[in-house]
Parts: C-alpha cells; structure tokens; sequence
C-alpha cells in the first residue's frame, strides 16, 4: 500500500499539473473570444465569467483524459530515468501490478467523465445558451459601454453613449446613427443622426420596449445631396425590435434523458460519444503505462511526441466517425465503438509484444545450446 500511494501522489500531481495548464491555454483563447464580443457591447461583462463558469465541464472531459495520459507519461517517465521504477521491479512490482495500481486512478476518472458528459456538461451548456440568447434577445442599446462606438449587427446603426448611470438607468450624452440600406444596396438612401442629453428605457403595459430620448435633436440627410432636414424635441421615443431567436436546443447540449427519448440517429451516436470519452479513459492508460518505460539514457521525453500523436489519433479517429455517421456518410450500424476495439489492440501489443519477444529469444537461445 505505501507503494501504491507513492505512484498514486506522483501521478496525481502530474495529471493535476498538465490539466491545469491545458485547461489555462483552452479557457484562455475562450475567453478572449467572449472578452471581444463584450468589448463591442454584444454581452455584458458578468455574463462573460459566467458563461465560461457553464462551460467548463465541457472542457475538463476532453482536457482530463489527456492530462492522465500525459501525467503517467510524466511521472512514470521521471521514475524509470532516476531508476526507481528499477528498484520498484526488484521488488516484485511487475508490470502488470503497475498497470492495474494505475487503472484505479483511470476507472475513478472515468466516473467522473461519465458524470461530467451525461450530465454536468449539456446542463451546462444548456444554461450558457439561454445566457447568450438572453443577450442576444436585449437590444445592443442596452449592453453599452460609456465612451465607446458600437455598431449593431447589420452594420446599420451606430451608438455612442458619452456617460451611463446605471442607478438611475440614465445614458448621458446620446448619439444615434442610423444608415439606412434598403434600396441601393451598400449605397445609402438617407442617413439619420439623432442626439439627446439623455435616453432611458421604458416598458409599456403591452411589454413593447422603447428607448425615451429627452432634449435632442434630429437631423435627416441625403448622401449628395447638400441641403438636409433638422427638427428638435424634448421626448423621442423609439420603439426597439424584438429579434426572434430561436431556442432550438443542438443535439450536443441535449439532456441525456432526451437523447434517450429521441429515435434519431444523431441522438443515437451522441450517446455514444458520451460513453466513448468514458471507455477512452482506461484505454489509453492501457496504453500510457508502457509508452512511460524509457531507458535512462534516453530521456523521459523521447516517446512523448509519438504517444501525443497516438492519443490524437485516437480522439481524432472518434471525432471523425461521429461526424461522419451524423451526416450520413457513415451507416449507423457502423457506430463508434470499434474504434475503441482498435485502440485497445494498440495497447495490448505494447503491453504484451516485448514480453512475446522476450519469451522467443528465450526459446531459441535454449535450442541453440550445446548439449553437454
């Protein structure tokens, strides 16, 4: 057991290391993706956290597989360069102990990517999909930044909005550009500008949103033409649209119990894309444990490329099968367990073949002696 727990703390670090960085780099180039649409008014900024909040079970079942494959890589690697592994062996650790001391970890994991792709991460993305339809639903008048241009959608409108009072709901300063594009194309048949000292928002009994713009003034003009028309008011209202956005919820971000009710193929081969990234787990610990034995003299990293590029293949080769049967190319009888049927072969010739290999020299070197 106190060897047990020594390989359980070093590969424990390890995965916990190399998932932290993996899921560092994926949220980041997320984040900034949000972070950009939220800097040109499309989402508020606390729905940025918390849309990344929602999305991150759907992250960690891909990053954790990967991190306990590269952790054994690691940690089993840096046992085998200082000889410790060695050592482990002189004392009746073999490699088939060390292999299923090691799927301990590999089948614990696997529960919890289970957890994570049955449940946790289409309930996730359920609720990061109602936040951006709730932010795409508001007009982008109301996710305003203060002393920022922002251009709606189609590129038809220009806001800018000089203060903003929040505890009041007061915009300070406001100015309205509206091109209007409908009959000449990318050309402009009129082009409005409106500004108001200030614009508030107000909700009639009907539910009709309108933006009320106090003391300003609107003025009209024709592109070539000089002359232009000016009028002033001291209430504008302008009654925002309602953009229908659908809710249509993608196969991927349906809910297990759903998918389980649904007799399509597409939800036939997502559930087992679900149980894959389960099954993946413990097949490429099968095959990490030997791809970790180096030779001290190598270094511990000579087989990391090859084994990154295995794993690669291997979720590459799944991510291609699922694709494929859900647009029609594949049959659905073919399904995407056998790629797992082929991976679990890799493993067993890396496990077995240099045992096999070692058995023959063994039997030939005893035909090859001399009788006495």
């Amino acid at each position: 057991m106190i060897i047990y727990r020594y390989l359980s703390r070093q590969l424990f670090w390890a995965t916990l290391a190399v998932s932290s960085v993996l899921t560092f780099i994926l949220v980041s180039s997320r984040f900034l993706k949000y972070l950009s649409q939220a800097a040109v008014g499309k989402l508020e900024g606390m729905a940025v956290f918390m849309v990344m909040a929602y999305r991150l079970p759907d992250f960690l079942e891909l990053i954790l597989p990967l991190g306990l494959f590269l952790g054994i890589l690691l940690a089993y690697g840096r046992m085998y360069l200082e000889n410790e592994m060695v050592v482990l062996q002189a004392c009746g650790v073999s490699q088939k102990r060390l292999l299923g001391w090691s799927m301990v970890p590999a089948f614990s994991m696997a529960l919890v990517i289970g957890f994570f792709s049955f449940y946790l991460s289409p309930w996730g993305s359920q609720q990061a999909n109602q936040l951006l339809l709730e932010q795409e639903r508001r007009s982008g008048l109301e996710v305003l930044s203060p002393r920022r241009f922002h251009s709606s959608s189609d590129g038809s409108t220009v806001t800018y909005v000089e203060d903003i009072d929040t505890g009041a709901g007061v915009m300070e300063n406001l100015f309205i550009v509206n091109y209007d594009r409908e009959h000449r194309g990318d050309e402009y048949d009129q082009v409005v500008l409106m500004r108001a000292a200030e614009g508030r928002y107000r909700i009639d009994q009907d539910g009709n949103r309108y933006l009320v713009m106090s003391d300003g003034e609107r003025f009209e003009v024709d592109p070539g033409n000089a002359e232009y028309g000016r009028s002033s008011y001291g209430e504008y209202l302008v009654k925002l649209e309602t953009r229908l956005v659908t809710e249509e919820t993608e196969i991927e971000d349906q809910s297990t119990t759903d998918l389980l009710l649904d007799p399509s193929p597409a939800a036939r081969v997502e559930l087992q894309w679900r149980l894959s990234l389960m099954i993946m787990v413990p097949i490429v610990v099968f095959m990490a444990v030997p791809l970790a034995k180096v030779n001290p003299r190598q270094g511990r990293y000579l087989k990391m490329l090859p084994a990154i590029l295995l794993y690669l293949a291997y979720l590459s080769l799944m991510m291609a099968v699922k694709g494929a049967i859900e647009k029609g190319q594949l049959p659905e009888a073919v399904g995407i367990f056998w790629v797992h049927a082929i991976f679990l072969a890799v493993g067993a010739v890396l496990n077995y073949w240099p045992k096999l290999r070692l058995n023959r020299s063994k039997r030939r070197m005893r035909r090859e002696e001399p009788a006495l």
